[in-house]
């Protein structure tokens, strides 16, 4: 079984290359000696893949020298293709201890695995504290390698044939849903991906925004400006059935996947003539973004251009819509990107990261107006001693479609 499952996945999906896996683990192993951490034991999906090449369910032990343990639940066979560290077929966790032992300072992902599970492994190996490591894993994730950037590359092109297909379909009469699942069909034929994932937040099989009018301005629980309307109280967020009229702005606020790495970019566009409010706003929108290419540089901190972008948006008439309105307004305008959509680093009110080279970020300044629409323009740029470059390289304008 084994090798016939081999020759079917070495057909129809690519793998980690294991010498990537490999600088990863020096990079980690590297902050856990730095940091007095002795061994780690990762649960959450997304570290399993970056540090393991595998999302098999188990759990991954690293010592702070030496090669990795993948003790794997489901699928063993599969997670020995997948990856490159030895797999140790386990029942439960109840077998942990007969395989690995955890000497020192341990580390887990004491954010994210329940109070039930934690107390589980406290038991099993006695240990009454463990550190929380999301922090060394966020500071490892945060400077992109070239196979990294590559892949990023690949989804960008994903989320930028999105966009054209949207000009496409976008139509007097269709409604937000039947334009987004056109798009995302489109994209998906491709290789789009689904399974965007936030490290600490909810986004359950969300795919992205497509909005228009005053759905767009429609408040919900997501840590973001853009929620839209949804489809019910069970997904209350996203595209709605509201049909899309000629003079509305659309805004789309999506991703493109590949090989679980995302991008993220919003561009507006509108059937016919947009308001000229609308307009007005979004050549501020073109400012800030025009500011942020040639700033968007190694020793630069995440400070300074928030505080930079702050004083572009005072100068305008609409700076009291800008990420939000009211008591919904966020207080960030960027965030890092890779195989969670929130990673380091954050471009936010009092928060102070220094931007290094080959970091990659999203930045997605929105003004919103309360029952009439949105403008946005988000790229996800890639850190560079010359300035930001463009991974999500489609057109800036707000596009009108006439005729």
């Amino acid at each position: 079984m084994k090798e016939n499952l081999k020759d079917m996945l070495s057909q129809l999906t690519p793998l980690v290359p294991p010498e990537e896996l490999k600088g990863r683990l020096t990079r980690f192993q590297g902050l856990m000696e730095k940091k007095g951490v002795s061994s780690v034991l990762l649960f959450h999906p997304p570290d399993l893949y970056y540090l393991g090449g595998s999302k098999q369910e188990g759990c991954l032990f690293i010592p702070q020298q030496g090669e990795p343990l993948f003790l794997v639940h489901k699928y063993p066979a599969r997670a020995q293709i997948e990856s490159p560290w030895q797999v140790i077929p386990i029942r439960s966790l109840k077998e942990l201890p007969q395989h690995i032992s955890l000497e020192g300072k341990t580390a887990t992902e004491t954010d994210l695995i329940s109070y039930a599970q934690l107390q589980r492994l406290s038991n099993l190996f006695n240990k009454g504290e463990w550190e929380n490591v999301s922090p060394l894993i966020r500071e490892c994730k945060a400077i992109k390698t070239p196979w990294e950037v590559a892949t990023l590359r690949k989804a960008g092109e994903l989320v930028v044939h999105g966009y054209f297909k949207a000009r496409e379909f976008l139509r007097e009469g269709i409604s937000e849903l039947e334009l987004a699942a056109k798009v995302f069909f489109e994209m998906r034929l491709l290789g789009h991906e689904d399974g965007e994932t936030m490290r600490n937040g909810r986004m359950e099989g969300f795919m992205g925004h497509i909005l228009s009018g005053y759905s767009a301005t429609c408040p919900s629980y997501m840590n973001a400006p853009l929620n839209g309307i949804g489809l019910s109280p069970a997904n209350s967020r996203g595209p709605s059935r509201k049909e899309i009229r000629s003079g509305e702005v659309v805004i789309m606020d999506f991703f493109g996947t590949h090989m679980g790495y995302l991008t993220d970019m919003t561009r507006t566009l509108c059937i016919a003539r947009a308001p000229e409010k609308m307009k007005d706003a979004y050549k501020v929108i073109t400012e800030i973004h025009a500011y942020l290419k040639e700033n968007l540089r190694p020793g630069k901190t995440t400070l300074d251009i928030y505080n930079d972008v702050l004083k572009i948006v005072q100068d305008s008439p609409y700076k009291d819509h800008f990420m939000g309105y009211g008591d919904y307004r966020v207080n960030f305008i960027g965030h890092g990107v890779g195989t969670e959509i929130d990673e380091y680093p954050f471009i936010a009110r009092g928060l102070e990261m220094e931007l290094k080279e080959n970091m990659v970020v999203a930045v997605e300044p929105k003004f919103l107006f309360p029952g009439e629409g949105a403008v946005g323009l988000e790229n996800t740029y890639l850190i560079t001693p010359e300035g930001a470059d463009n991974l999500t390289p489609a057109p800036e304008e707000l596009w009108e479609k006439r005729g």
